[in-house]
C-alpha cells in the first residue's frame, strides 16, 4: 500500500491523538504546517506519526522525504485541519499589528454587539485601547465568548462621543449611523472590517488574562510576550487559513515574533497544560484528595452540571489546584485521562454510582496554605486574570458553589505571589512573571477596578439544604396561621407547577384566595416583601407588551414598566426568589400584551455557567446599565384569572404554556388557625429552579419510570384527537417533568398527594382546560374521558343522568378531573355548550 493510500485510512481523531501523545516531537514544517490549538506541525511528519501510532504502519524516512506534499496537505484539509504554507517572501516585519481581546462580562459583550455598522463592514471601539495605532494599521479583534474574530484596518482614529450622564450612555454618529453604548467613553476608533469569522469547532483563544491587547509585529513587540503570541498567531491562522492576504500578514507577524525569542529559543511544541481549580471541602484529605478527583456523571434527578462535567475534560498533564479547609492546600498533575469509575466512599451517597475519575500526582503541598483572606485581598487581580473563564471565585472573593472550575496560569501566579516555594518544572515553565504579563498594560485605578467588578455577572451560589417534602408542610402551616387555608396537596401542587415551569395561572371565582396563595407562599419562604413579591394590575386597555415591559418615549428614552424592573432585580440577585402576580390577567387579551413573554419563555436554555436564561427581552444601552434583561430562572410569574362577561377567554397558545390551577372548592366552615408559626428560612432560588427544559433532559431511567402514566396520557390524547382537542409535545413534556419531580422528591409522602393525585392535578391543569364547544364530538370526548378516568364503560350517547349514577368522583383514582368532567357534561346537557371555565 502506498503512503498516499495509507493516509486516507486516518481519521481526524487519529491525528488529534497523535498530537496529544507525540506533538512535542514533531517540528513546524519547512514548507507546510498543520495548525492545531495554537501549534504548528510538519504536515508529512504528523501524518507519518499518526500512521505509526493508529495503524501500526511505519513509513520509511526516505520514502517520506521523497513523497510530494499535496496528498498530505489535502488529507489534513479533508479532516478539517488548517494548513498553511511558508511564504517565499514575507511582508514588513516592522509594521505595527495589534490583537485586541474583548472580555467576557455581559456589559462588554452587549457593547460589542452594538458597535458594528448595519452592513457589518465597520467596527468601533473605545479609542483608549487603540491609542498607539495610526490610520491604516492592521488589527485583529477576538471575542471568544461570542465566537467572533475579525481582521481589519484602522480607518478613523478620532471619533468624539457625547456622554449622557443621566442614562449613562455614550453616543456618537459616524458615516450616517448613530451608535450608543453603556458607559462613559469620550472617543472611539473605527476599524474597516476585511473579514469577520466564526472560529472552527473546538477553537479556544489563549487569553491575555488581565490584559486586553498585545502587539504581534512592530516596535511595540516585547520579548516576554513573544512566545505566547506565537501561539496566538497560529490560532488566528486557523481562523483565517483560507484568506491569502490575512495569512500573509500573520506569517509576517510570526517571523517578527521569532526574531524576538531570546537565546535561540525554539517555538514551544509541547501543549501548555490547562489549569483547574478543585473545591474539595469535606472530601479533602492528603491521602485521598491528592490521589484523584471524581465527579458523578449525573445526580439522582438525572441532571449533570458543568462543574461535574469538567472532570471529563481534564487531560493528561493538566494542573489541578486544590482548595479545601478555607484555602489552597496543594497543586497536583493529572496522571491519567478521565475514566468512568464507581463513586468513592468519601463522596455523597445522593449521587449515582458512576462518575469520571482522574488519577493525580502530587507536585506541591503548601506548608502554609493560601488562606481565604489572602484570596479576598487579591480579588481585584484575580477577577481580571479569570475574566474569560468560569472561575472558582464570586465577586466577593469567596468560592463559587461547585466542584471543578477553570483557572489560569496568571491567576496561579497571583495566588502564589509572596510565597517562597520550590516549584517543579511542570509549573515553573508555564508560570508567568507578574511584572511581565503584558508589557503595555496601563495602570488601573481603584475606580476602574470597581467599575469592572460591577460588570461581573452574579451567579447563584446558595443551595437549599432542606428537601421540599420537609418544608412544604411548614409552608402550609404558616399560611394557615395567617388565616389562609389550603390543603397540603394544593400547596405542593403549586410548588411543583412553578418548579416545572415558572409560569402558572390561578383560576376561580372571586374571593377564593388566588392572589393570597402566591403572596402567602412567598411570605412563608421569606420573599413576601414588596421588592420580591410584586402585584401588577392588568388593565382592560392593554394591547401590546409596552404596558407590561416598557416602550421608547418620543425623546427616544426607554420607559421601563414593573415587570422589567423585577426581572432586572432578579438577575442582580440570583440566589433570591421573585414573584410577579398579574392580577386579573385576562381583563385584556393575554395573547396581545403577553405574547412576547410567552414566546421568550420558550427560548429557555442553559448557558456555559449552567444558568437558565432566555433570549433578551430588551437590550439597550440606556436600560439596566446596558446589560440585557432576560427571563431569569429565579422569577416566578403567576396570573390570576376570573371568567365572566368582563374577561377574555384563553387561546391554546396560552394554555399550553402554563399550568391552569383551578380554585373553586370552597368550605365556609370556621377553622381554628395554628399559632406562633414562623416562615421557613434558608430557602434559596435553587428550590424552584427547573431541572428539566426539554425531554432530552430526562434520562432513560426516568422515561422508563413514566411508562405507565405516559401510556395513560396517550389514551387521553386519542380520545381528544377526533374533536381536534389533542395536545402536542410541549404538554406531554411538562406533564412528564411534573410527575418525575413528584416521584424523585418523595412528594407522594405528603397527605393527599400520591401518584394518582399528581396525575389528577395534571389532567385538570394541562388537559381539561382545552375542552370547549357545542358539537357532538365534544360530547363524546367528555363521556369517553369519564369512562377512561372512572374505569367504567359508558355509552357515547348516554344521558347525563345515567352517567351521573354510574360515576362517583370519590370512587375513582382521579376525583378532581372526574368531578370537573361531570360538571362540564351537565353544562353541555343544560346549555348545549360546555367549557372548562366557569
Amino acid at each position: 500500500m502506498s503512503i498516499e493510500q495509507a493516509i486516507q485510512q486516518l481519521t481526524r481523531s487519529d491525528v488529534i491523538r497523535t498530537i496529544d501523545a507525540n506533538g512535542q516531537r514533531i517540528p513546524p514544517g519547512e514548507c507546510f504546517s498543520c495548525l492545531y490549538l495554537g501549534r504548528r506541525f510538519d504536515a508529512k511528519q504528523l501524518l507519518a506519526e499518526a500512521l505509526a501510532q493508529a495503524k501500526q504502519h511505519k513509513v520509511d524516512p526516505e520514502v517520506l522525504e521523497q513523497a510530494p506534499f499535496e496528498p498530505f496537505v489535502e488529507a489534513l484539509k479533508e479532516r478539517e485541519f488548517s494548513v498553511v504554507g511558508n511564504p517565499g517572501e514575507i511582508g514588513d516585519t516592522g509594521l505595527t499589528v495589534m490583537v485586541y481581546e474583548v472580555k467576557k462580562p455581559p456589559l462588554v459583550q452587549e457593547n460589542f454587539k452594538r458597535l458594528f455598522s448595519a452592513n457589518q463592514n465597520r467596527f468601533y471601539w473605545n479609542r483608549d485601547k487603540f491609542a498607539k495605532l495610526d490610520r491604516g494599521a492592521p488589527v485583529f479583534v477576538v471575542n471568544n465568548s461570542a465566537a467572533r474574530v475579525l481582521f481589519g484596518y484602522v480607518q478613523d482614529t478620532m471619533i468624539r462621543a457625547e456622554f449622557d450622564e443621566q442614562s449613562n450612555v455614550s453616543r456618537f454618529t459616524h458615516q450616517g449611523e448613530t451608535f450608543e453604548v453603556s458607559g462613559e467613553y469620550p472617543e472611539f476608533v473605527c476599524i474597516e472590517i476585511r473579514s469577520l469569522q466564526h472560529p472552527p469547532s473546538g477553537w479556544q483563544w489563549k487569553t491575555f488574562g488581565s490584559g486586553e491587547h498585545s502587539y504581534i509585529s512592530g516596535q511595540q513587540v516585547g520579548a516576554n510576550a513573544a512566545r505566547n503570541n506565537l501561539e496566538r498567531v497560529n490560532l488566528l491562522l486557523e481562523v483565517f487559513a483560507r484568506e491569502e492576504e490575512i495569512v500573509l500578514q500573520l506569517q509576517t507577524c510570526y517571523q517578527s515574533l521569532l526574531s524576538h525569542l531570546v537565546d535561540d529559543d525554539e517555538p514551544e511544541q509541547q501543549r501548555e497544560p490547562k489549569i483547574w481549580y478543585v473545591m474539595q471541602g469535606k472530601t479533602f484529605s492528603y491521602q485521598k484528595a491528592l490521589s484523584y478527583i471524581w465527579a458523578p456523571l449525573e445526580g439522582k434527578s438525572g441532571r449533570s452540571f458543568s462543574h461535574w462535567k469538567a472532570v471529563g475534560d481534564v487531560r493528561l498533564g493538566d494542573i489541578i489546584v486544590h482548595h479545601a479547609g478555607g484555602g489552597v492546600q496543594a497543586i497536583s498533575r493529572a496522571a491519567s485521562m478521565p475514566m468512568v469509575a464507581p463513586r468513592p466512599d468519601a463522596f455523597d451517597t445522593e449521587w449515582l454510582e458512576n462518575g469520571h475519575r482522574v488519577e493525580l500526582e502530587v507536585l506541591v503541598q503548601l506548608e502554609q496554605p493560601v488562606a481565604l483572606g489572602t484570596i479576598r485581598e487579591k480579588k481585584a487581580q484575580l477577577q481580571k486574570a479569570l475574566a474569560n473563564v468560569r472561575g472558582p471565585y464570586n465577586r466577593d472573593g469567596t468560592g463559587n458553589q461547585g466542584y471543578l472550575f477553570e483557572f489560569t496560569w496568571e491567576a496561579l501566579a497571583i495566588l502564589l505571589d509572596g510565597y517562597t516555594l520550590a516549584l517543579p518544572d511542570e509549573i515553573q515553565r508555564w508560570l508567568p512573571a507578574l511584572d511581565h504579563l503584558i508589557e503595555d498594560e496601563e495602570e488601573i485605578s481603584d475606580e476602574d477596578d470597581a467599575s469592572e467588578a460591577a460588570e461581573e455577572r452574579r451567579l447563584p451560589v446558595a443551595v437549599t439544604q432542606t428537601p421540599a417534602r420537609e418544608w412544604l408542610p411548614r409552608v402550609k402551616a404558616y399560611m394557615a396561621s395567617q388565616g389562609f387555608y389550603y390543603s397540603l396537596a394544593e400547596v405542593a401542587n403549586f410548588y411543583l407547577c412553578l418548579r416545572t415551569k415558572p409560569l402558572a395561572m390561578l383560576a376561580g371565582i372571586s374571593g377564593t384566595g388566588k392572589t393570597q396563595l402566591v403572596r402567602q407562599f412567598a411570605k412563608a419562604i421569606g420573599y413576601g416583601d414588596s421588592d420580591h413579591c410584586v402585584l401588577i394590575a392588568v388593565r382592560p386597555d392593554w394591547a401590546d407588551s409596552s404596558d407590561l415591559i416598557g416602550y421608547a418615549n418620543i425623546q427616544g428614552k426607554f420607559e421601563t414598566k414593573p415587570l422589567l424592573d423585577v426581572m432586572a432585580r432578579a438577575i442582580e440577585h440570583p440566589d433570591e426568589l421573585y414573584f410577579v402576580i398579574l392580577d386579573e390577567m385576562n381583563l385584556a387579551r393575554v395573547e396581545h400584551y403577553f405574547s412576547e413573554f410567552l414566546s421568550f419563555i420558550e427560548t429557555r436554555g442553559r448557558d456555559n455557567d449552567d444558568v437558565i436564561v432566555t433570549e433578551p427581552l430588551i437590550s439597550r444601552a440606556d436600560v439596566n446599565g446596558g446589560r440585557p434583561i432576560y427571563l431569569p430562572q429565579n422569577l416566578m410569574v403567576v396570573g390570576t384569572v376570573n371568567m365572566d362577561e368582563t374577561t377574555h377567554a384563553f387561546s391554546r397558545k396560552v394554555l399550553d404554556r402554563a399550568n391552569a390551577i383551578e380554585m373553586n372548592d370552597i368550605d365556609l366552615a370556621w377553622v381554628n388557625p395554628p399559632l406562633n408559626v414562623g416562615p421557613v428560612s434558608d430557602i434559596h432560588a435553587d428550590a424552584l429552579r427547573s431541572p428539566f427544559l426539554n425531554s432530552f433532559d430526562l434520562t432513560a431511567g426516568q422515561k422508563q419510570a413514566l411508562e405507565t402514566p405516559m401510556a395513560f396520557l396517550m389514551k387521553v390524547n386519542a380520545i381528544l384527537e377526533p374533536a381536534g382537542l389533542h395536545f402536542g409535545y410541549r404538554v406531554r413534556d411538562e406533564v412528564a417533568f411534573y410527575l418525575t419531580l413528584h416521584r424523585e422528591e418523595g412528594l407522594e409522602r405528603l397527605d393527599g398527594f400520591g401518584a394518582d393525585a399528581a396525575l389528577d392535578f395534571q389532567l385538570m391543569q394541562k388537559v381539561l382546560p382545552r375542552i370547549q364547544g357545542s358539537s357532538l364530538s365534544v360530547l363524546k370526548v367528555l363521556i369517553r374521558l369519564l369512562g377512561l378516568l372512572a374505569n367504567k364503560p359508558l355509552d357515547d350517547e348516554a344521558e347525563y343522568s345515567v352517567v351521573e349514577k354510574e360515576v362517583s368522583p370519590e370512587q375513582t383514582r382521579y376525583p378532581r378531573s372526574v368531578k370537573k368532567l361531570l360538571f362540564m357534561l351537565q353544562r353541555f346537557h343544560d346549555d348545549g355548550f360546555t367549557s372548562f371555565w366557569l
